[in-house]
């Protein structure tokens, strides 16, 4: 039986449940006003319903099988501590030994569930600060709505979140929209004009990085890492990247010599294809087009074509003009190769 030690904001009984009581116990009838009295001794376990007939049970029985019960519960308690240390300690040499880990410190992840459920951890337990570098492609409105919740929580604790983006996200509608709600709540996101590596650091004591090791490993695989001296390297690279960063607050970039866009409605300019931008990144390595369309399994008819297009996008007359001109794209800064496993805390999922 378990009984509740407080009602309605009261400790014990008040007057009134007495007196009921009382009534109760003589056989005599109950107003219907003390309907909630009733209900509140059948709580205790003082009285018993029968047929929805109030029955008086006496008190010093109800109260030696509470104790009784109480005295068991606790005796199971103490038990359970007093065996927790020993289990753990079993468990984690299975556990540690169940890893892939370098020099103690690190640890391979090739699960994206596990990733994100490590992720997720660490970042609904982080106490002063979140520090997210993301050099992928814009996020999607899924995977940032799925983000709100879980960043608002963070943030109305009085952790401070910084996100670094590559410059080209001030072209996406739904980043935008996002990095304006987030920081009316306090959030942090600059934008960078230069590659960097994606990263997450938590409280500066946990840190998750891509995988740049294990080869053939799966696209979504990322190293967790607790090193105390490589998780401070760590953020402090991030801190490098984030003073020659520019704030941002959402707005997005004018193409085309068009007025600044303040809204988050969308701007205009060229914007390409992850098919575009792998054809213009091997055109400028040198590749030959027989050579590019076999890579993208395409014809050469097919890869003309697109060509032409990007020419018309990027009002370019010949491949050189075509060359010159992407290399002054921040397109060509977005990560097509970025894996799902290290996303933004708004992208993990």
């Amino acid at each position: 039986m378990t009984i509740s030690n407080s009602f309605d904001g009261q400790t014990g009984l008040s007057g009134d449940d007495i007196r009921v009581y009382g009534l109760i116990a003589a056989g005599r009838p109950v107003p219907a006003d003390d309907a909630d009295r009733v209900a509140r001794l059948a709580q205790w376990g003082f009285v018993t319903l029968d047929h929805g007939r109030p029955v008086a049970l006496n008190p010093g029985d109800v109260a030696r099988r509470r104790l009784e019960d109480e005295l068991r519960q606790a005796a199971e308690r103490v038990a359970f501590l007093s065996q927790l240390p020993e289990v753990t300690d079993r468990l984690s040499d299975q556990y540690e030994r169940a890893q892939w880990c370098s020099g103690g410190g690190s640890e391979f992840l090739d699960d994206p569930v596990v990733v994100n459920a490590r992720l997720d951890d660490a970042v609904g337990s982080a106490e002063r600060e979140i520090l997210s570098a993301q050099p992928g492609g814009p996020r999607t409105k899924e995977q940032l709505a799925r983000s709100v919740a879980r960043d608002t929580a963070a943030l109305e604790r009085g952790v401070r979140k910084r996100t670094l983006y590559l410059a080209t996200v001030r072209d996406t509608a739904v980043t935008g929209e996002y990095v304006r709600t987030m920081t009316g709540l306090g959030a942090e996101f600059h934008t960078l004009m230069e590659p960097f590596e994606r990263c997450i650091v938590v409280d500066r004591r946990v840190a998750f990085v891509s995988n740049h090791l294990v080869s053939d490993a799966p696209q979504h695989s990322a190293w967790q890492v607790t090193d105390p001296a490589m998780v401070a390297y760590i953020a402090a690279e991030f801190d490098g990247k984030w003073r020659r960063a520019d704030p941002w607050g959402g707005e997005l970039r004018a193409r085309g010599g068009e007025e600044p866009v303040d809204t988050v409605s969308g701007a205009s300019g060229p914007r390409t294809s992850r098919r575009q931008r792998e054809i213009l990144r091997d055109l400028v390595a040198g590749r030959a087009l027989a050579a590019i369309a076999n890579r993208l399994g395409i014809g050469l008819r097919t890869l003309n074509e697109e060509i032409r297009a990007l020419k018309t996008l990027f009002g370019a007359g010949a491949l050189p003009e075509l060359a010159f001109k992407w290399a002054s794209c921040p397109d060509r800064l977005i990560d097509d190769g970025a894996g799902g496993g290290l996303e933004d805390t708004e992208a993990a999922a």
